[in-house]
């Protein structure tokens, strides 16, 4: 929808609200952004290595979202910037134009506010298992549609989703293309979030695409704080699609109509250590890398390495985490993770992969991630992976 479009319907509602709403809707709307300076590098033993530097971000203006009616619009841009080697295998650009700039309009909806009820129309952000905005480059995925959220029941939250058309995080354009194929008459999420049992979390999912194929995701998670600095948790995640569509195709690697996937993983928590045990095993043809659109949500999850792909993957993962002492320049975190596949096909990726992060906080607005993993493939070239970021909020 055309800026100026957009801008005169976003303040419809608010004009017909009377004069001082319009004016409070604007005095307490907000204005936020984040800058940030990306460098990629991929060095593989045997193919193609790759390696870029980006600057961008992103702007956001809302309108006040206690009021009845409001309104947002955000744009991200990732701008490539020094030298670079096969840029477009970083996904940090516009793929559709030869890995140019990439410059888009990652939100811009009108919202109505009914108290326990948000519902939203237009360009957008989510964050669900198998549709997500993918926070691991500059500029995210995003949805054009509308999201409802109602949470009048006690100890429930209902999500109801349509999404017509989907723009990938390497495009400037939404189309009726999501990350595993054509979604034709669109896609409908119904999600379902129950918190009514101690110690115990219920999500389920339900995702309705009559021309590419259907997912049902169902999860439960539990915690138990025995005091205040410590925590163990236990969780099991079940993906299972089907009813597949003209445009399904079963050994796709981002998502299929033959997704078959169970997951588990434990976990503790102390006041600044944590380490987790991840697992996870596909039964199906079809991956889940991608799902309908961002990084599926699998417990089975690195930087790279991860077990949501296709021909039956089995995967081992042990995650751990360090918060080191604050110091006078902020406060700093390392991270290790170690991740054992195999696979029941030929076809498969049998690989280990070691990951490490270093992350530090100047402050709460300034920050510089250091992440790096190395994949040690059985049946292809291996690969190394680094990535340096540094980010400012304002």
């Amino acid at each position: 929808m055309p800026l100026l479009r957009f801008g005169a319907l976003a303040c419809l509602p608010l004009l017909l609200a009377g004069g001082s709403d319009f004016d409070d809707a604007f005095a307490n709307g907000t204005l936020h952004g984040q800058a940030k300076l990306f460098y990629y590098n991929i060095d593989k033993a045997h193919d193609d290595n790759a390696h870029a530097f980006a600057a961008g971000g992103y702007l956001k203006a809302s309108t006040d979202t206690g009021k009845r009616f409001f309104a947002a619009i955000r744009f991200h841009t990732s701008q490539p910037v020094g030298g670079n080697e096969n840029r477009e295998q970083t996904a940090l650009f516009n793929n559709d134009k030869g890995a140019e700039a990439l410059n888009v309009n990652s939100e811009a909806y009108l919202g109505w506010n009914g108290g326990s009820r948000v519902l939203k129309v237009g360009n957008l952000m989510l964050n669900t298992p198998m549709m997500n905005d993918d926070t691991t480059r500059i500029v995210p995925w995003s949805y054009q549609g509308a999201a409802y959220t109602g949470e009048a029941l006690p100890n429930t939250k209902v999500q109801l989703n349509y999404i017509q058309k989907i723009r990938s995080h390497t495009s400037g354009r939404y189309k009726k293309e999501s990350a595993s194929g054509g979604i034709g008459r669109g896609i409908t999420m119904l999600g379902i979030h129950y918190k009514g049992f101690e110690h115990l979390a219920l999500d389920s999912y339900y995702y309705y695409a009559p021309d590419l194929y259907s997912t049902f995701i169902a999860q439960i998670d539990y915690q138990w704080l025995p005091d205040q600095e410590n925590l163990f948790c236990a969780s099991v995640q079940y993906f299972k699609s089907g009813n597949g569509g003209r445009y399904a195709q079963s050994d796709n690697r981002n998502g299929g109509d033959d997704i078959d996937l169970v997951a588990a993983k434990v976990g503790y928590y102390a006041e600044d250590w944590m380490i987790s045990l991840n697992y996870s095993k596909n039964f199906g043809v079809s991956g889940i890398v991608k799902g309908y659109g961002g990084l599926a949500k699998v417990f089975t999850t690195s930087m790279v390495a991860n077990g949501r792909g296709n021909y039956g993957p089995e995967t081992w993962m042990v995650k751990t985490r360090y918060d080191l002492p604050p110091g006078r320049w902020g406060k700093s975190e390392v991270a290790f993770t170690y991740t054992h596949t195999r696979s029941d096909a030929m076809q498969g990726d049998d690989f280990d992969a070691y990951y490490a992060h270093w992350k530090h906080d100047f402050n709460a607005d300034t920050s510089l991630y250091l992440r790096y993993e190395t994949l040690d493939h059985h049946n292809k070239s291996d690969a190394r992976y680094l990535r340096l970021i540094t980010a400012y909020r304002f």
